[in-house]
């Protein structure tokens, strides 16, 4: 009867070894799955500022090249309105003259 009791005993230690190591083990491998999410969430995150650094990148070189032409478009349109200045000034001084006279 001892011998029995005794072998219960050591069952019943052996189980609860088995339930330290099995919980030691949970834990170990939550903390491993925590560090790993960890790991992956600083990737995605240094992979979306990537992403976006390029993104604003091209927006500002857009932007850049809208302005450039933009410009480009005025100094032309100032051009042309001096060539017109230029070319009418003649006969605009003429007809003011003519104005003038016939009062």
């Amino acid at each position: 009867m001892n011998e029995v009791i005794k072998s219960l005993y050591e069952i019943e230690a052996q189980a609860g070894k088995l339930m330290e190591q099995a919980n030691t083990s949970r834990q170990t491998m939550q903390e491993e799955k925590k560090r790993q999410m960890e790991e992956i969430n600083a990737q995605l995150q240094a992979e979306m500022e990537g992403r976006l650094t390029i993104l604003r990148s091209r927006l500002e070189e857009q932007a850049q090249e809208e302005i450039r032409q933009i410009a480009e478009k005025s100094r032309q349109q100032v051009k042309q309105l001096n060539e017109m200045y230029q070319n009418n000034l003649q006969q605009n001084a003429r007809e003011i003259v003519e104005r003038i006279t016939e009062v």
